[in-house]
């Protein structure tokens, strides 16, 4: 291994500074103090369509070859650094240039045409390694700092791009645009375990829409599984790249979509216009139906996948609301399917003023244009209170319902119970699905 020479002492110019200086000084230029000084050999940094941090298009380091040793053909050995290397300190810098990222630096450079807005394209050649590549300068030759023996060019390649295209309708949603240099992989969406929602990375998120798969091709046969595969490549050797934007089609469900495991994950994300798979038996004991669901008007979606929700208990104890059930008001757009609820308990607690109520074990009221398949429900009750204040007769109370259509969950066991300090003064008559209830003092 080649041992690396310290560098004594380290200027860096910049040739646009060089010029400004020796139109409007007297004094001796950067180039003459160097040469003064004996750092004679420079090394140019040509950002070649960039920009140095310091604004300026060109760098030079100038070296004092005078005190390196030389080999027994009379040649020293100089290792480069590049401008951003941190062993450069404060005089670090950074070279960007818009819309692409740095292939690396290189000795040859040249044009190779036009792209299609006109812009030039370079050819390149002689990759500089700074790991492994020395500068060989001869040691008795006299040079000049204000001509480089070297000058490196930065070779720049588009940042890629995935554009991201709707399965259903091909039509561009949105675009991704990266340094493949400083990302290292593209993951695909997948699923937070612990919230239930689909974690997006860099895939685009779309209002009203939740992700269900994402392909290579537009036909939707090659699935994209944890991680996209980008087709660019960039051959280092000329600093060119091919295929640095790549087409990915994605897959999206209408509505925002929760995968539910655990009854966690049901809570945190309940919500009245929700749509949820459901991929697991969930035990609701010890906690809180969703008062948004039990009063809202439900518009989501349940896909219960043959599962069940077990252990369910809530009150009815909040005067304002007239509507109330496991789903308040379940509208004409909501849909509920393959699941099973068990072992549910509806209390109507004390005070609660049911005149002018609907009330029903499942929903308050169903649309008639509710899709409600599949559904069941097994140990049922409606506890009613002694204490509650039927006023007049102007109720609804069902067991499946209050209004709307109790045959969407056909043999239904529901059972109406009296509860309270007095159960006895309570009177419960049930017709079918409606229940009727009087209070005798």
């Amino acid at each position: 291994m080649k041992q690396k020479i310290k560098v004594l002492f380290l200027t860096v110019l910049t040739l646009g500074a060089m010029c400004l200086l020796t139109a409007c000084s007297s004094e001796k230029t950067p180039y003459e103090v160097n040469n003064e000084e004996n750092y004679t050999v420079s090394v140019k940094f040509d950002a070649n369509g960039g920009v140095f941090t310091t604004n300026t298009s060109v760098i030079v380091d100038s070296y004092n070859i005078s005190d390196m040793k030389a080999d027994e053909d009379g040649y020293v050995e100089i290792p480069l650094i590049t401008p951003d290397d941190k062993s450069r300190g404060n005089d670090a810098f950074q070279v960007t240039k818009s819309g692409h990222f740095l292939a690396g630096w290189y000795a040859e450079c040249s044009e190779n045409g036009k792209d299609e807005d006109g812009n030039t394209l370079y050819t390149y050649g002689e990759k500089w390694d700074f790991e492994d590549d020395y500068l060989e300068v001869v040691v008795d030759k006299e040079y000049s700092s204000q001509e480089p023996v070297l000058t490196l060019y930065a070779a720049w390649v588009p940042l890629f791009e995935i554009e991201f295209y709707s399965l259903e309708d091909g039509k561009l949603v949105d675009t991704y645009v990266y340094d493949p240099t400083l990302v290292k992989e593209i993951k695909a969406p997948a699923l937070d375990e612990k919230t239930g929602a689909m974690e997006m990375y860099n895939f685009p998120e779309r209002d009203g829409y939740t992700y269900q798969g994402a392909y290579y091709d537009e036909e939707g046969t090659e699935p994209i599984t944890s991680i996209v595969e980008h087709y660019g490549d960039v051959d280092r050797k000329t600093g060119t790249a091919e295929d640095t934007v790549m087409k990915v089609y994605v897959d999206w469900m209408e509505g925002e979509w929760y995968h539910i495991y655990t009854v966690e994950q049901f809570l945190e994300n309940a919500s009245i216009k929700g749509n949820y798979e459901i991929h697991a038996d969930l035990d609701f004991s010890g906690e809180a139906w969703p008062s948004s669901l039990m009063y809202g008007k439900f518009s989501g979606t349940i896909k219960g996948n043959g599962h069940k929700f077990t252990n369910i208990e809530f009150k009815q104890t909040n005067n304002s609301k007239a509507n109330a059930g496991l789903f308040g008001n379940i509208t004409k757009k909501a849909s509920i399917t393959d699941l099973t609820f068990e072992n549910v308990t509806f209390t109507i607690e004390k005070g609660t003023r049911v005149t002018g109520a609907t009330f029903g074990l499942f929903a308050g009221t169903i649309a008639d244009e509710a899709t409600i398949s599949n559904v069941a429900i097994s140990n049922g009750v409606i506890a009613i209170d002694s204490d509650c204040y039927f006023g007049v007769s102007d109720y609804s109370i069902g067991l499946v319902c209050g209004s709307g259509n109790p045959a969407v969950i056909p043999e239904a066991q529901i059972t109406c119970v009296p509860a309270g300090d007095n159960p006895e003064i309570v009177a419960i008559t049930v017709e079918g699905n409606n229940v009727t209830v009087e209070i005798s003092k």
